[in-house]
């Protein structure tokens, strides 16, 4: 069972379950910011996986040559 943050770290407020904003000051809750990071995560090994692949390619162009 997942806890659900109920009340703002920034000003206190009251949350509504799953927020992902405070609706009193715009901070974003620890679950956004978590989903953010994991998002970033993400990008990050796609990035990643891209560069590899056009290395791969070069270096057997570089190869073939």
């Amino acid at each position: 069972m997942e806890h659900f943050q109920v009340a703002c770290d920034n000003c206190g407020a009251e949350l509504v379950a799953n927020a992902a904003y405070c609706e009193r000051c715009g901070a974003r809750t620890r679950r956004a910011r978590r989903l953010v990071r994991l998002a970033i995560r993400v990008e990050l090994v796609f990035f990643l996986g891209i560069v590899l692949l056009v290395a791969g390619f070069v270096w057997v162009y570089a190869v073939q040559k």
